[in-house]
């Protein structure tokens, strides 16, 4: 592990965060100069290659492997979004026989639905 002890944080404008996944080595991958994703993800690197600090002493840079893991990534949606989602996906399931599935139309439904109102 390559550690760096005393690193600048870098311009909001110019933070990222890219996670991979190489199917050769079933691994996924992660850098991050975004401490907020650092200071989150650490817990699943075991063996980092990079890491950086700030001069407090804080977690902001992070760069190696996510052990034994699989990656997911989840949208928030709020309780009413929950419910009509749950409604619409019950009503899709009861209709499934009685009308073709047009995955067109069945996408923008579910567009429709998980919209922020």
């Amino acid at each position: 592990m390559t550690e760096i002890k005393q690193m600048a944080t870098a311009p909001r404008e110019e933070r990222e965060t890219i996670i991979s996944y190489d199917r050769q080595t079933e691994t996924w991958h992660i850098y991050t100069d975004e401490p907020k994703h650092a200071r989150k993800y650490e817990k699943y690197v075991a063996h980092p290659q990079r890491k950086g600090y700030n001069s407090a002493g804080q977690l902001i840079m992070l760069e190696g492997d996510i052990d034994k893991g699989t990656v997911s990534i989840r949208k928030s949606i709020s309780e009413k979004q929950r419910k009509k989602l749950s409604e619409f996906q019950k009503e899709r399931h009861h209709n499934v026989n009685k009308t073709p599935v047009f995955t067109n139309r069945a996408s923008q439904d579910l567009t429709e639905i998980t919209q922020p109102n």
